[in-house]
């Protein structure tokens, strides 16, 4: 495991969040992720590669021999494979006890995508510093690459990338938490974790949170739902490239993430509490479920399908 730089800013210093990448065997897809990150390591205060597996496998192995290149790179290592949350609470474990603070910011990347250099570049401002408003959880676009689960990608790596959003495409990019899942949960769109940036107090809270979250089905909507944010937005483009197929079948993916939305209905209501203006939209998006699933109940209508909402194309 390598030291820690400090994460301490002054306000001369940009603003960077720290890169957090949760590794499950990766194999040539974490190869991959580190490649870009190699290429993009001075647009992080931090670089934390965090593996789940025994301390002599291949990604340790890779992890290890990438931190030796990059002097901002730590490798920690559970020493065995961990389910999602359980590791999930291992890397902010590891950052409360290494400095971190609830102002620090959270860059978080699965081990099979990268990072996306011509986004966080168009993002920063003249001081090179990342954009981020206290309060907001932001979520996508992602520039999305087309892979099936048994062979990487095999394409051009120069050709346009779809642009993918879980933001209405007429709509604004900046939405009231409670809003913005409503909408997740009435018409599931397309959103993940990876690529996302939200403050470390939301993961924090998501480890420590009660009911306990025991699967990572809908942890966007549970770290959006922290009681840090009060908004939920969208970069204006990608600082990602995620690899999916577009025949997924999302709507299946929300049915199955219904038996851990205990966590979730618990949550919504504990953060509706603090504000009687979000009571009404948690109310309004619970209405248009019920009504929704009564549809499906008397068969006069089927689960929604996903809607897969494209916002143009952008170079890799």
């Amino acid at each position: 495991m390598t030291t820690p730089s400090p994460t301490a800013q002054s306000p001369t210093t940009a603003l960077r969040p720290i890169l957090v990448v949760m590794s499950w065997r990766g194999g040539d897809r974490f190869l991959r992720c580190l490649d870009s990150i190699a290429g993009g390591a001075q647009f992080f205060s931090r670089i934390v590669l965090s593996i789940t597996s025994s301390l002599d496998s291949d990604d340790m192995r890779h992890a290890t021999a990438f931190a030796a290149k990059h002097e901002a790179v730590e490798v920690i290592c559970t020493g065995r494979e961990l389910p999602t949350m359980e590791h999930q609470a291992f890397w902010v474990d590891h950052l409360q006890a290494t400095g971190a603070t609830s102002e620090d910011w959270i860059f978080w990347l699965a081990y099979d995508d990268q990072i996306r250099v011509h986004g966080i570049e168009a993002l920063l401002d003249s001081n090179d510093s990342w954009p981020l408003e206290a309060g907001t959880a932001y979520f996508g676009p992602w520039a999305m690459r087309h892979e099936q689960a048994d062979a990487l990608f095999a394409g051009q790596w120069d050709e346009p990338l779809e642009s993918w959003t879980s933001f209405e495409e007429q709509g604004p990019l900046r939405l009231p938490v409670l809003s913005w899942i409503g909408q997740q949960l009435k018409q599931p769109t397309y959103m993940q974790m990876s690529g996302s940036v939200c403050s470390f107090a939301c993961f924090v809270a998501l480890r420590d949170a009660r009911p306990r979250k025991t699967g990572p089905m809908r942890i966007e909507m549970a770290i959006a739902a922290s009681r840090n944010n009060t908004y939920v937005a969208e970069f204006p483009e990608p600082v990602t490239i995620i690899y999916g197929r577009s025949n997924s079948d999302r709507a299946n993916y929300a049915k199955v993430a219904r038996k851990e939305d205990v966590h979730l209905a618990a949550w919504l209501i504990q953060y509706a509490r603090r504000d009687p203006a979000q009571v009404w939209r948690l109310t309004r998006a619970g209405l248009d479920l019920m009504a929704m699933y009564s549809r499906v109940a008397v068969k006069r209508a089927g689960l929604p399908a996903e809607e897969w909402r494209v916002r143009g194309t952008v170079k890799p």
